[in-house]
């Protein structure tokens, strides 16, 4: 009689290698919905928010931060007939209602964060004030400074200068 002996081979069988690649993608399939909660993509970034009147009126001690740079009703004029500017109302909305210079935003403008964001390149923004505060306009450039916008300058006089050089306003 003859013996019959086995033949083994130290191979693993065929299915096995693809079981194990399927597992391991399965796995880390799981582990990346766990991980980001959701299977949808990350939403995008939301924009940042605009600047309102509550945040500017407390924004701050500006004594440490140093002032934003001023500009002269003069080179204001020259730059917004060469539209490159933009004017920022930082008075209450019934006195911007009332009056304000040449396509001004108010800062409760619902779309001034867009509108600042989508500015030229080369276009100033430019804040003002009044003078019952005559600091608004200041603190506006500076506010704007400090969330990134640029480049920004304080009208000087605010809109009472703009008015006595006999420069045009908005009215409703």
């Amino acid at each position: 009689m003859e013996h019959f002996e086995p033949t083994h081979t130290n191979q693993p069988p065929a299915w096995r290698l693809p079981a194990i690649v399927g597992g391991i993608v399965l796995l880390a399939g799981v582990f990346a919905f766990v991980i980001t909660g959701t299977g949808a993509p990350a939403p995008a970034a939301a924009p940042a928010v605009a600047p309102t009147v509550e945040a500017a009126a407390g924004h701050g001690d500006f004594s440490n931060s140093p002032p934003a740079p001023a500009i002269s009703v003069a080179d204001a004029q020259q730059r917004w007939q060469a539209g490159q500017v933009i004017f920022v109302d930082m008075r209450s909305g019934d006195a911007y209602k009332a009056a304000h210079l040449p396509g001004a935003l108010s800062l409760a403008s619902p779309d001034l964060n867009q509108r600042l964001a989508a500015l030229p390149p080369g276009w100033v923004i430019i804040t003002y004030g009044d003078a019952s505060r005559p600091e608004a306009g200041q603190r506006g450039a500076q506010i704007f400074r400090d969330l990134g916008y640029g480049p920004v300058a304080a009208l000087e006089g605010g809109i009472e200068a703009w008015q006595a050089a006999n420069l045009p306003v908005e009215r409703p």
